[in-house]
Parts: C-alpha cells; sequence; structure tokens
C-alpha cells in the first residue's frame, strides 16, 4: 500500500522584491553561517552568485558550523511518497498545469505519477529532492524509512578494488597498506551477508562524500583535501571533485516564514578532515641540506628544516616542534561554492569548462537544470592546534600522514603522542 500527502502552501502575498525575484532563480539560496564580512552580488555565465567576504576570519579545521537556508516565495508546497520502506520528498517549487506528476521524482520506485488523476500529464514541476532530518553522523544508522535510500546506499564507502573514481579518498601508507583518508564517513561495508540478526548488510549512515540523502539537489563544492580526486599514490585526477553534500547533518523546514517565504535550512558541523588540506611529511629525505620535506594536496615536495630540535630536549618542546610543521601548510585558504538543482545532484562535479574552478556553470554544464543562485564564500583556516595552548604533545591531525616521500623507504621519526589525563587547554580569539 502506498501513502502520500500534499501540503499546499497559502497564495503568498509579497510586499517588496527578494533576492531571489531580483536574480531570476526559482530559489533563493544563501549563507547564514561563517559570517561574513561583506557581501558581492556577481554575475557570470548567466549565472548570479551571491559572494560572502569573508577577509579577518579566522576559523579552526574543525567544530565550525557551515548553514545554508533556501527560501521561496512561490513554493507549491512539500510533497512526499512511500512504497514499502521506500520514500521520496521533495519540495516543489513550480507546477505551471496545477497537477503534480513528478514522475521523475519516483521513477526508481516503479511509480509512474504522484497523482494518479495526473497519469499521462507532462511533467512540468521543478522541484528539490529534501526530507527533514535530525541528525546524520559517522558510524551512526540513519533512520532508513525517510529520505533517499538510494542515494543513502551510495553513501557507504566504495571499496578500493572498486572502480575509480571512488566516493572515498584513499592513500597508501608506510607499511603497504591502503587506506581512507580525509573525513570519516563511518559508512563501511560490512563484510557479512544480511540475515535475521543483520537484516541491513551496511552501515547505512547516511554521511559521506556525494549527494545527500536527505537534500538530494545540493552541490557542494571545494577544491582541497578529501574533495578533490586522486589514487593511492596521491596522483590527483584533474578536472574532478566530490560532492561534499553528504555531510550535512541536519535539514529543517518552514512552510511559512515571518516573510511569506517556504523555507529550508541545512545545516553542517564540521569535523576533522572535510574542509583541510591533507599532508605527507617525510622527516629522512635523501638530501643534507634538509631534515624534512612534506607535500600537500598533492603538490609539489617541498623541503625544509625546522628550528625546533628532534626529539625534543625540553618539556612541552613537542608542542612546539609541531607547530612548525603544520606551520608549514596552515593557515589555508579554502573556496566553498553551492548551488540548488531539480531533482537529484550529481556525486562528482567535473570541470568542463576548462577554467580550473568548479562552478555552477560546471554543474549546468554537465546538464542539470539550476534553480537557485550559486553562493560562494571564502574561508581561513588555521588548525586548532595553532590556536590552542596545551602542556601536552599535539597528536598530529587526521589529514597529517607519516610516510616517505623520496622512496629511500625511511620515513624518521616524529615525537610520540602522549596526553595526560589533568591537561589545560587555552584558545583565545586569533586576533
Amino acid at each position: 500500500m502506498r501513502v502520500f500527502f500534499l501540503a499546499t502552501l497559502l497564495t503568498l502575498v509579497v510586499a517588496f522584491p527578494t533576492q531571489s525575484q531580483a536574480s531570476g532563480s526559482d530559489l533563493q539560496l544563501t549563507l547564514k553561517a561563517p559570517e561574513s564580512s561583506a557581501f558581492k552580488l556577481r554575475y557570470e555565465h548567466g549565472i548570479v552568485t551571491y559572494r560572502y567576504v569573508n577577509t579577518s576570519g579566522i576559523i579552526s579545521t574543525t567544530q565550525w558550523p557551515l548553514i545554508f537556508r533556501i527560501e521561496s516565495t512561490t513554493a507549491v508546497g512539500f510533497v512526499a511518497q512511500r512504497s514499502l520502506d521506500q520514500e521520496r520528498e521533495a519540495l516543489v517549487v513550480t507546477d505551471p498545469d496545477n497537477c503534480l506528476n513528478l514522475a521523475s521524482l519516483l521513477d526508481d520506485l516503479g511509480i509512474t505519477t504522484f497523482d494518479p488523476a495526473c497519469a499521462g500529464f507532462a511533467e512540468d514541476e521543478t522541484y528539490i529532492e529534501v526530507q527533514t532530518e535530525r541528525n546524520d553522523t559517522f558510524g551512526e544508522f540513519d533512520n532508513f524509512t525517510t529520505g533517499n535510500n538510494a542515494i543513502r546506499d551510495r553513501l557507504i564507502d566504495d571499496r578500493f578494488s572498486d572502480p575509480a573514481p571512488r566516493n572515498t579518498a584513499y592513500l597508501t601508507m608506510f607499511n603497504g597498506s591502503v587506506q581512507a583518508v580525509g573525513p570519516r564517513t563511518g559508512g563501511r561495508p560490512n563484510p557479512f551477508p544480511p540475515d535475521s540478526t543483520n537484516p541491513r548488510p551496511d552501515e547505512l549512515d547516511g554521511y559521506g562524500y556525494g549527494a545527500d540523502d536527505d537534500l538530494a539537489s545540493m552541490v557542494l563544492m571545494a577544491d582541497i583535501g578529501g574533495a578533490r580526486v586522486f589514487d593511492e599514490n596521491f596522483k590527483l585526477t584533474k578536472g574532478v571533485i566530490r560532492n561534499m553534500a553528504g555531510f550535512i547533518n541536519t535539514v529543517s523546514a518552514e512552510d511559512l516564514d515571518g516573510r511569506d517565504q517556504t523555507a529550508v535550512t541545512a545545516s553542517m558541523h564540521i569535523l576533522a578532515g572535510v574542509f583541510e588540506p591533507i599532508a605527507i611529511l617525510d622527516a629522512n629525505i635523501n638530501d643534507p641540506n634538509f631534515d624534512y620535506a612534506i607535500r600537500v594536496d598533492s603538490g609539489k615536495v617541498k623541503k625544509f628544516n625546522t628550528v625546533e630540535p628532534f626529539p625534543p630536549d625540553a618539556p612541552g618542546a613537542a608542542n612546539a616542534f609541531y607547530d612548525e610543521l603544520l606551520s608549514q601548510y596552515y593557515p589555508a585558504r579554502v573556496k566553498i561554492r553551492a548551488v540548488l538543482v531539480h531533482g537529484e545532484a550529481p556525486d562528482f562535479v567535473y570541470d568542463l569548462n576548462y577554467d580550473g574552478k568548479y562552478t555552477a556553470k560546471d554543474v549546468e554544464l554537465m546538464g542539470y537544470d539550476l534553480l537557485s543562485n550559486e553562493v560562494e564564500t571564502n574561508l581561513t583556516v588555521t588548525h586548532e592546534n595553532l590556536l590552542t595552548d596545551s602542556p601536552d604533545s599535539k597528536c598530529p591531525p587526521r589529514t597529517f600522514i607519516h610516510g616517505d616521500l623520496d622512496g629511500n623507504l625511511d620515513r624518521g621519526m616524529l615525537p610520540a603522542c602522549i596526553l595526560t589525563s589533568g591537561a589545560s587547554r587555552t584558545r583565545r580569539p586569533p586576533r
């Protein structure tokens, strides 16, 4: 038995033009956090871009908010349809013939139309696929009765043996093993077959690289760290990045807000590795003039020496040593762009106009219909270790790989990371 509902909104009366109306977009996409110091409106390639300028802001690599707001003055309503344990939900933005067909939303469920009375009508609706969600995070099973199960299944980490491009970033470690790097995704394939005690064989947490299962129409782009596509030897695959929308934690909706708009809010609590560079450090290189070499985000190998000696010869010296290593590539600049498309967003974004950037124009050239303006922001990211005073030895971060860069099969030694139970920490605003 199938169950469906349609919540139709009242006709909206707007006393002043909204930004989305001014830009000609069906939906207005704005950035609510991190806070910006300025706002600029750009128009390039026929696409409106809201550029949020963040010249003085500094954020840590982890534990900061990335929040988007989606608004519409013309939305028809939220729709949902379920078939067994599969459900599809959407915010219908336009419906010119006033008859909800929505075949493309439901075709993978074997359902040909949303409303049987509209069978045979051409699909003329525009919509974003959206499902309200309390919280997605790595290793926590998602509510698989809501959201897009087909997308949630794709958020399970691809095995390294799967054909490229995979939805997981892998690197060869010093011992020869191949491991996933970048942010923790948690969605690991379960090696055991399903049975009565293990009915769903994979860890379906709805969190990882690719389109999001709860806001499937979002494209979130950042050319940094694990968002890039590279092989196990850190060789970059040029011209393609991963859609990072799958790291959205929470999706919430307002049927009608105080400004007569239908709204959806998407929130991300940024964890380690989501938007930060990946670095490989070699502490034993075949060059008498340098002690260390580092390679950041598949770039060129850079050789350097440190002021702080190793092994550390004083209490707390290990902190200064690690600070020097991290200072080789922090602070880092991160450019984030986002746009909404009709229906389901891609898992990968390709640079199809060959300008070296990943923008809404590339998404459009991939054949997707854009339903919103583009959002763009530049952020300065500094590693938390560089912002925090602590007597403990600082553990190398998740995106800091101790490896061999010159092929001498020796990566050298680094200070042991030993944390005490009673250490205090202080982090001051980096003014």
